[in-house]
């Protein structure tokens, strides 16, 4: 597979932050098992993580009615928020690999920015604790701040429009499907970084898979490499 799998080579990098570039998944999944499990909801986090990867806090509620049958109180998105900062807070990394690749791509002159469906606040934190908020600042766009969050398009249409960007130039670097869902609704190109071994990312024709960050630059057509280096991560 080479980078011509992308097109021409893209004007602005919208990547998702949980998964993608901090490995925060897990210690999220945890947060969010200590909170239900104070409502008597008990799981384990593979479970919970299969239930709740790529739902936002807007489906979280229904997720939670449909699944135990339990309807939380109207402030569980604050309580999860409050024990998912606890949660990150010693323990967060960035994604192996993902700050040298975000470095070369800005390097390039690409423009780089971040949507995710987190809040604006966690999403500063989560980069500030990983070195990774330099690259970003002042180019952060929340679910929060758009009418529907993924697996709908908003996020990715307002940072594109933020940026000066039509989603024909953009490329979305996700790592859950409803992100997925989200970039290819959106009418941009999408890579799906599925390291992961809870991948939840389906084959969807347009999409690329890799699972290795050194190789984003390539696969974005940022710089030369041979068939055998990309040939390591893509899938």
């Amino acid at each position: 597979m080479t980078a011509e799998y992308l097109g021409n080579v893209p004007k602005l990098i919208i990547f998702d932050c949980d998964g993608v570039l901090v490995d925060s998944e897990l210690l999220i999944v945890r947060a969010l098992g200590s909170v239900l499990a104070r409502y008597g909801l008990q799981a384990e986090s593979e479970e919970l993580h299969a239930l709740f990867r790529g739902v936002s806090f807007d489906g979280l509620q229904d997720a939670v009615l449909t699944h135990w049958g339990v309807r939380l109180p109207d402030n569980i998105v604050s309580l999860i928020e409050e024990a998912e900062r606890v949660a990150v807070e010693d323990r967060l990394c960035a994604i192996p690999g993902v700050a040298d690749a975000v470095r070369s791509v800005a390097a390039s002159g690409t423009m780089v920015c971040v949507g995710s469906n987190a809040s604006l606040d966690a999403i500063e934190q989560r980069l500030k604790l990983t070195g990774l908020y330099g690259w970003f600042e002042g180019r952060l766009f929340s679910g929060g701040m758009v009418p529907r969050r993924k697996p709908h398009p908003d996020v990715f249409l307002h940072a594109a429009e933020t940026m000066g960007f039509s989603p024909g130039e953009c490329v979305v670097v996700e790592d859950s499907d409803s992100g997925v869902q989200a970039g290819l609704a959106a009418g941009m190109r999408v890579l799906a970084y599925v390291a992961s071994p809870t991948s939840d990312v389906a084959d969807r024709r347009g999409v690329v898979r890799f699972n290795d960050m050194a190789l984003l630059p390539v696969l974005l057509g940022l710089n030369g490499a041979e068939q055998a280096q990309l040939n390591r991560g893509v899938t």
